[in-house]
């Protein structure tokens, strides 16, 4: 690994999430020079650093089951729905 690859933004191209996440972390410049500090103490990249953290996070979070499907009314036809109403 290179300099270049320990200190550029990321090691993706644009349009890449890592891992394959649609994911953005908004940060500050203090969050990120910090992040950037232990990337470079680690010989990685902030990109990897973020996905290794997300990942770990993912693996010790509760996932809640997935909703019901909300049920779905029955078809009214015409004739039912207009049934109140008289003909002009």
């Amino acid at each position: 690994m290179t300099d270049a690859d320990i200190t550029a933004p990321t090691t993706l191209g644009p349009g890449h999430a890592p891992g394959g996440m649609p994911l953005k972390i908004h940060l500050s410049e203090p969050e990120y020079a910090a992040l950037v500090r232990i990337a470079q103490q680690r010989r990685t990249s902030v990109a990897r650093l973020v996905e290794a953290l997300v990942l770990h996070a993912l693996e010790r979070t509760q996932v809640p089951q997935p909703a019901e499907p909300s049920v779905k009314r029955r078809h009214t036809t015409y004739e039912a729905a207009t049934s109140g109403y008289r003909r002009d």
